[in-house]
């Protein structure tokens, strides 16, 4: 069976227009594969003479692919003086984390044992750490592997991160007691914690021990009679239940990458133009996965445009004063679930986030609907203004929207209506931003409700929060609600989507011609520069009054144009520079 979860990073081909990123995610359960590209990372630029790109992730079959926890828990018996007397447990284990994908996020702690556990080294991002502590292991006493197993449990419960994929990587040369074990083996997979087993020897009865609490937690078992194949058995151990990674470059003969623990890495070639970079993971079940970004190659006749604005010596994301009004739904649909999390959990904590860096020149209010009528009432009046314009309301509209519940109907059109009379008096720059998860489920008219709000000189933007899988024809109704005012519609597929598309809609949108065709949008405030072919170009403002500058592009050009307002005059300055 294979999910595909596709994550676009675009750097601009020259010629192009701006496009948005989006991801798409499904609702993984444990044993279900994952895979994500980490890098290259959303800043991620490439210019003609690249040809290749190392590609970094990490994959599993055992939990999240956002963090890896990972416990070594080393045997540190006497009897090791003689079965590995040159110490290559400690080699091998060193290498597995020298090994590990520099880029990804990984925690790793280290627990001795042998009658009892030590925590020799908490969970870290340190990794000269965890090698020190692997290095300095002793060899006297016992094997107790559940006393082990006990202690790295412990530490994952105090320091391990949620939805991290939990692994511990058990290493012993003997045999221990086999009740104490097992009972280990199920608090750890109550844990959700997957032990990797590797055995160094060729006792028939610890070799059914470690196989058992392998295959008890969902991983898998090693064993090796020679001790100078520790350092390799290490690296072959499937920590996170992936059997093989492969990469591909528009639609080329996959090429493996490499594994260390739950972590890939390989090189991809680049070409000029669109490169869709595919990273296929592989379950030990058989199950696969995608992971997909595409990465434009930018060719050397590209310069970089920017778009600023300064008032009062500060930078603004609008020249004008500028009200905007967020719209948020909380219908009942809002309690589906995304990455693991109802979708108003995600809303909730980036529209709290955001409004702490929302810019100081921006008049902010807070309208809801569906908040206080179950979906039974049909209550399609079920819209509320929470928090008006005024001075210092910041803290105000985070406790409400900490206090919003999703229960009712999705009145679109009446919260527009809605709307019109909230900015009252105000006839600065005016817009309001729409998150919603579903289209119209009243019966209104919201295409006609925001043509009656250009009509008032106020754009509704629209963010499609979520969607998921769906219909076509539900995002046109979306988008045409946007349409409809000059609004923009973006869709947001994630928590870190949705908080760029709430910067994006907030700010003051502009354009960029050539000739009569607009080649690249975007806004005020925003750090990625549009990447343009050399050429006479025109950008255009949606202020009030609206704004216009011509700009000269050469190749390898830096261009920033800043408008700058002072006692109601508006300059315009160039700078130049090189890429």
């Amino acid at each position: 069976m294979r999910r595909a979860l596709p994550v676009l990073l675009t750097v601009l081909l020259c010629g192009s227009a701006t496009s948005a990123s989006e991801q798409t995610a499904s609702t993984a359960t444990k044993g279900d594969v994952q895979i994500e590209i980490q890098s290259p990372s959303a800043d991620f630029s490439a210019n003609e003479g690249e040809t290749t790109v190392e590609v970094e992730g990490i994959a599993s079959a055992i939990g999240g692919v956002r963090y890896l926890d990972m416990m070594f828990v080393m045997d540190t018996s006497a009897s090791l003086r003689n079965t590995d007397p040159e110490d290559f447990r400690s080699t091998g284990a060193i290498g597995l984390v020298r090994n590990l994908s520099p880029k990804s996020d990984i925690k790793i702690g280290v627990v001795s044992f042998d009658n009892r556990g030590e925590l020799a080294q908490p969970l870290t991002s340190n990794r000269d750490k965890v090698a020190e502590a692997l290095r300095d292991l002793p060899r006297s006493g016992s094997t107790n592997l559940a006393a082990g197993i006990h202690a790295a449990l412990e530490e994952l419960e105090m320091n391990g991160r949620p939805d991290s994929s939990r692994v511990i990587m058990l290493f012993t040369d003997g045999m221990s007691n086999e009740k104490k074990a097992y009972d280990a083996a199920v608090q750890s997979h109550a844990h959700g914690a997957t032990i990797q087993t590797l055995l160094l020897g060729r006792s028939k009865k610890g070799s059914s021990i470690l196989d058992t609490i392998a295959w008890a937690t969902g991983g898998n078992f090693v064993q090796v009679t020679d001790p100078a194949m520790l350092p390799q058995a290490f690296l072959d151990l499937r920590t996170t239940g992936v059997d093989s990674v492969t990469l591909s470059v528009n639609g080329s003969d996959p090429v493996p990458a490499r594994l260390a623990g739950g972590t890939f890495a390989g090189s991809v070639p680049l070409e000029v133009g669109e490169n869709r970079i595919v990273a296929l993971a592989t379950s030990l079940e058989g199950q696969t996965r995608e992971s997909v970004i595409t990465v434009n190659v930018r060719d050397a006749s590209c310069a970089a445009l920017e778009v600023a604005a300064v008032k009062d010596g500060r930078p603004v994301i609008s020249l004008n004063d500028r009200a905007v009004e967020i719209v948020v739904d909380a219908s009942r649909s809002m309690w589906g679930r995304m990455g693991g999390e109802p979708k108003m959990s995600v809303a909730k904590n980036i529209l709290q986030d955001v409004s702490y860096w929302f810019p100081q020149d921006l008049d902010l209010a807070l309208r809801a609907y569906g908040s206080t009528s179950p979906s039974t009432d049909n209550d399609c009046a079920d819209s509320r203004l929470l928090v008006p314009f005024g001075e210092e309301n910041r803290e105000p509209i985070r406790q409400s929207i900490a206090g919003l519940r999703p229960l009712g109907q999705t009145p679109i059109a009446f919260a527009l209506n809605r709307a019109a009379g909230d900015f009252g008096s105000l006839q600065e720059d005016r817009a309001v931003v729409l998150v919603t998860d579903g289209i119209e489920s009243c019966g209104g008219d919201p295409v006609q409700a925001a043509r009656e709000l250009r009509e008032q000189g106020i754009m509704v933007h629209l963010i499609g929060f979520g969607l998921g899988n769906a219909a076509d024809e539900d995002t046109a109704s979306l988008r045409a609600v946007a349409d409809a005012s000059g609004g923009r519609y973006v869709t947001a597929g994630s928590a870190e989507a949705l908080k760029d598309a709430l910067a994006a809609t907030v700010a003051t949108a502009f354009r960029v011609y050539q000739g009569d065709t607009v080649v690249a949008n975007g806004s005020l405030g925003s750090v990625e520069p549009i990447f343009l072919p050399e050429g006479d170009y025109r950008v255009e403002l949606d202020s009030s009054p609206p704004q216009e500058m011509v700009v000269n592009l050469a190749p390898r050009d830096r261009v920033t144009l800043t408008l700058e307002k002072q006692r109601g005059d508006v300059s315009h300055s160039e700078r130049r520079d090189e890429l």
